[in-house]
């Protein structure tokens, strides 16, 4: 009879050697990736944000602009630091522009829905608004130094069916208990979207406000944007009154778009009302990516005014907005109204 004595060298003596050299491999990525995203956390400050608008805040459902869903990350560079690691895509518009090191850099993606204003409808009025859905990712970085700041944004996405608009529009529609819409099998087919956008901010202070200390600013933006998704160019005012104004400048500059609400960064609070003039080329729902049947015309001016206000307890931030629109289709007079609900988590 012939024993079969266990091994008693270790078991990992019996792992293949190739096995092991590729997970210290995987190992060695996951960790450079993990370091290279978050980075150092006395560089920077990191916040991951979700807004959500929607005109059901203010009682009414479609006509132009609907609702918007967004999730963002940022990172935003501690008070005595320079900057932050810029955006991938935006690491050679440094060195053509001379620009140091972002104050703050964003991800984020992005959902809009745009109805017309009768959505029970199974046959849309081809004069208003058209069924538009648009599922994009957003990279934004902003150079800031004392009172000025440059905001440089690009956009990818997907208009049509791929966006997903019409599921999201029928499930909390179903959930809230409002009308279904019917009309979305009228939405124009998959198109690819781009859009690049640059904007500079001037801040203009009363005093060097600390922190804690009650201050008002007037924040004076200007710039445009280009491209299939966004052809334009306006401005806007933005008027504060609080604290901590100086600290959350970098995102009072559209970081998350036109409407985008700026947050309370840090512990402090303030009071906010914005006018906004657009002039409009071309926007996403009309033109090359409007539906077949749609005949509706942009409006090319628009004007958007808002009020509202933010608040943040150190950690994390809310920042509430009511707005109101001008239509997006020519002809029409009725102004588009939904509320903006912004919250903001750090993650150091």
């Amino acid at each position: 009879m012939v024993l079969i004595m266990p091994s008693t060298e270790p078991a990992i003596a019996r792992v293949n050697p190739h096995r092991i050299a590729l997970r210290r491999r995987l190992d060695s990525v996951v960790f450079a990736a993990l370091f290279w995203g978050v980075g150092p956390a006395h560089a920077e400050q990191g916040i991951v944000t979700l807004t959500i608008q929607n005109d059901l805040v203010v009682k009414r459902d479609g006509g132009g602009y609907t609702s918007g869903f967004f999730g963002a990350h940022l990172r935003l560079a501690a008070p005595d630091e320079a900057g932050v690691e810029p955006v991938f895509a935006f690491k050679p518009l440094g060195g053509w522009l001379s620009l140091e090191k972002p104050t703050l850099a964003s991800v984020s993606f992005k959902q809009l829905i745009i109805t017309p204003a009768e959505i029970a409808a199974p046959v849309p009025d081809p004069t208003d608004s058209p069924y538009t859905g648009l599922l994009a990712l957003r990279l934004a970085q902003v150079h800031a130094r004392a009172n000025v700041a440059d905001m440089f944004a690009l956009e990818i996405g997907v208009v049509g069916p791929g966006s997903g608009a019409a599921q999201t529009q029928r499930f909390v529609h179903r959930v809230t208990g409002s009308r279904r819409p019917e009309g979305w099998e009228s939405q124009s087919r998959n198109r690819a979207m781009l859009g690049l956008e640059a904007y500079r901010s001037w801040r203009f202070a009363r005093s060097d406000e600390t922190t804690a200390t009650l201050g008002t600013d007037l924040v004076l933006l200007g710039g445009g944007a280009l491209g299939n998704l966004q052809s334009s160019f306006g401005g806007e005012a933005l008027l504060r009154y609080g604290t901590g104004l100086a600290r959350s400048f970098p995102t009072a500059v559209r970081l998350g778009g036109t409407g985008s609400d700026p947050l309370s960064v840090g512990r402090g609070w303030f009071l906010l009302g914005g006018l906004a003039v657009d002039h409009y080329f071309e926007r996403v729902g009309f033109g090359n990516s409007a539906p077949p049947a749609s005949t509706a015309r942009l409006r090319q001016t628009q004007v958007l005014a808002r009020a509202g206000f933010a608040y943040g307890d150190g950690r994390s931030s809310f920042s509430v907005s009511v707005q109101s629109a001008s239509p997006l289709v020519a002809g029409r007079y009725a102004r588009q109204s939904y509320g903006s609900i912004t919250y903001s988590h750090g993650l150091d």
